[in-house]
């Protein structure tokens, strides 16, 4: 059921069309200055799909990453600095949301990202600490 729902809402390609808040959520998670600023203007593109019974997130971009998971399983992962978490990735009314949290000694953060279909925009919305980011994507 929540496979289809997501092929059915959220599954695409999106091109990013702006950021709210990247800079401070970069600098929260312990990018260099240099980097956020490549990061800033840098275009990207995420393909949302279901292949065999698995949601895959491809992102192409200043960073690119590929990441097929089951949905409720927690599964090993890194975040954009390279730090080991641990996802857990849900379908809940709607959105996409994953909750990763670092693995012991891990210099990673804590974060959720919510991704939705709002008014034909997918908005990821990314929670660190007490930053919040959205970034807004437009189907291709």
């Amino acid at each position: 059921m929540a496979l289809a729902e997501i092929e059915n809402t959220i599954a695409g390609v999106w091109v990013l069309q702006k950021n709210e808040n990247l800079d401070e959520y970069l600098k929260e998670i312990g990018v260099n200055f240099v980097l956020r600023k490549l990061a800033a203007a840098a275009n990207s593109t995420m393909t949302i799909s279901v292949e065999d019974g698995q949601v895959r997130i491809n992102t192409k971009g200043p960073k690119d990453s590929d990441h097929k998971f089951h949905l409720d399983t927690e599964v090993e992962s890194n975040d954009p600095q390279d730090n080991p978490m641990k996802a857990l990735v849900t379908w809940k009314d709607g959105k996409l949301i994953t909750e990763a949290k670092p693995v012991e000694g891990s210099n990673g953060k804590a974060t959720r990202v919510e991704r939705e279909v709002v008014d034909g925009e997918l908005i990821m919305t990314i929670y660190v600490n007490n930053v919040v980011c959205r970034r807004i994507f437009k189907k291709k």
